[in-house]
């Protein structure tokens, strides 16, 4: 009896023995699982930590897209502006009218006002007893071309003393110069906002009326001015409320292309003016220039590889994604502005994020421009954008990642869901004037482009593919004369996307019209060219041009431009002087 129970005894401690196994097998595979820190090759000290080792490096950017509504606002606010005279920093006494003496793509005559701005919910009334004769923000004009309109977009900065828009202090008023449908801003940041590896902006409609304080008593009254968008400004507030690193690097393109320039200098260079700087990226967020510079150094740098570059100082899923959303809403003016580029101050990486919309979406800016050099080829331009496209199998990866945006983000039914919503808004306002006078096409023609959205986006897309069918585009030299007269040519190599062979056509006119030529040669192999040809002191026109071994030819980067009476734009001319 007493054996049985010690068997009886050994039998239960094994059933407990093995319940207790798999109660804790059950236990660690359905409790919380926590992610632990890669620590594999860190640094073993704080006092040893370099950026080059940084975590950060390479990680993809992550806004938190919680700020955003659920579903885009197409509120309409109404926003009454009341502007002061204000004396500048020479102590004479500016007003309203002042703006009227702006031009088109000068920054350099930039006065800022003092005034006072009401925001309103649509229809709802200035209350009688508003203080509206206090100063309570400051009011610039704002953009590049649209500077020189009539009616022109407005930077607002409101004091502490006004309540904030939605957590913003920094107004973007834009009045869609160039967009002919009037609601590009607010589509284009829409649609970013459910992208991956993007960063979006808050945009709002607004309708503004304006009153000048410097007129008679008897003639002060609000104005109305029409329908605008705000869009979020770019800056420290900015990036924190999406989860951003505010301690950056960040800049505003206004004409950079990634090439080293005399103007980008580092702070402690005793020749730095940050004015000049600001002719080519305005400063959002920098302490210093030092992380800028290293980057345009690594850029420019004809030794450094593609693949070492682009890893070290780039997110690919980030670049690719800018560049396919840019190539499907037609984007004509990445070149050397409307785009901003970002790093936090404990990365090495740098990301892209989109800026100014209005050329969006609208063929008509392009016609000018060739077939073959549309959508991504004018990019070669730009060195970091050539160097990308050169890389092998870069062009598939771009045409993966604009098929992915194009069939999850800009189908048919995504984009009439978000322009049946802005719709009304222009029922509300397109009509009236001064946005009826405004318009470059009657109210039906901006319906009718605003519902072929979904038919432009493929459009582009074919667009696209086409023009990579072609060689790559290159600069020409100005033709220089030889010490025995003849007259020496050269040309940066092209090379095919398909690994076709290439050679080279050159011809010299004696006018931009190509009415005569002077010299022709076909099947160059080379890339310079010694002409025997005896040229009067005067202008000549060059044309070079890549041929694939598919007949399919390619004009260089260059290009005639004359704007007078009529507007001459001719594709792949160089035009040069004998003197």
């Amino acid at each position: 009896m007493r054996k049985i129970i010690k068997n009886g005894e050994v039998i239960l401690l094994i059933f407990l023995v093995l319940a207790f196994v798999s109660f804790t097998f059950l236990y660690l595979n359905t409790s919380v699982k926590v992610e632990k820190p890669d620590i594999t090759d860190k640094a073993s000290s704080l006092e040893n930590w370099t950026v080059e080792d940084s975590d950060l490096n390479g990680l993809p950017i992550k806004e938190d897209k919680s700020i955003y509504p659920n579903t885009p606002d197409t509120n309409i606010y109404d926003v009454y502006i009341t502007i002061f005279p204000t004396k500048d920093e020479n102590g004479e006494l500016l007003d309203f009218s002042d703006f009227s003496k702006h031009t088109s793509r000068d920054h350099a005559y930039n006065p800022v006002l003092n005034c006072n701005v009401q925001i309103l919910n649509e229809d709802e009334k200035l209350d009688p007893i508003t203080v509206t004769d206090k100063t309570n923000a400051t009011i610039r004009v704002r953009g590049n071309s649209s500077r020189g309109d009539l009616y022109k977009s407005y930077k607002i900065k409101l004091d502490d003393e006004a309540k904030t828009f939605f957590g913003q202090s920094v107004l973007n008023i834009n009045k869609h110069s160039e967009d002919r449908t009037k609601i590009l801003t607010k589509f284009s940041a829409d649609m970013l906002i459910g992208m991956p590896d993007m960063v979006s902006y808050r945009t709002n409609f607004m309708r503004v009326w304006i009153k000048d304080d410097s007129l008679p008593i008897e003639d002060r009254k609000y104005e109305y001015y029409g329908l605008y968008t705000n869009i979020e400004q770019p800056n420290k507030t900015f990036l924190e409320v999406r989860g951003l690193d505010s301690n950056c690097s960040m800049y505003k393109a206004r004409n950079f292309s990634f090439q080293k320039d005399e103007l980008i200098r580092n702070i402690d260079d005793p020749e730095y003016s940050e004015v000049e700087f600001e002719q080519v990226l305005t400063i959002r967020e920098a302490e210093d220039h030092t992380k800028l510079i290293e980057l345009l150094e690594a850029i420019n740098n004809p030794t450094m590889g593609f693949e070492e570059l682009f890893s070290t100082y780039f997110n690919e899923d980030n670049y690719l994604t800018w560049l396919a959303f840019n190539l499907l809403v037609g984007s004509e003016d990445i070149l050397n502005h409307n785009f901003i580029i970002y790093s936090p101050n404990n990365s090495k990486t740098w990301y892209f994020i989109p800026w100014d919309f209005d050329a969006n979406m609208d063929a008509i800016s392009s016609n000018a421009i060739a077939p073959s050099l549309r959508s991504g080829q004018k990019l070669n331009m730009v060195t970091l954008h050539k160097k990308f496209f050169k890389y092998p199998g870069s062009i598939d990866k771009l045409n993966e990642k604009i098929l992915e945006l194009k069939n999850e983000y800009f189908t048919e039914e995504n984009i009439r869901s978000y322009t049946d919503l802005y719709l009304p808004v222009l029922e509300k306002t397109l009509p009236y004037y001064p946005d009826l006078s405004l318009l470059k096409s009657d109210p039906v023609e901006v319906v009718e482009l605003i519902n072929s959205f979904s038919d432009i986006i493929q459009q582009n897309y074919d667009n696209f593919l086409y023009s990579f069918n072609f060689p790559a585009p290159m600069f020409v030299s100005a033709p220089e004369k030889n010490n025995d007269g003849t007259l020496h040519l050269a040309w940066e190599p092209s090379y095919s996307y398909q690994g076709r062979t290439i050679t080279y056509k050159v011809k010299i006119y004696d006018t931009y019209k190509m009415d005569k030529i002077l010299f022709e040669q076909e099947n160059i192999v080379g890339t310079t060219l010694d002409v025997d040809i005896n040229l009067q002191p005067g202008k000549y026109y060059l044309e070079v041009k890549a041929v694939d071994s598919e007949s399919n030819e390619q004009f260089s980067l260059e290009h005639y431009e004359f704007a007078g009476v009529e507007f001459i734009y001719v594709n792949g001319l160089l035009e040069f002087t004998i003197e």
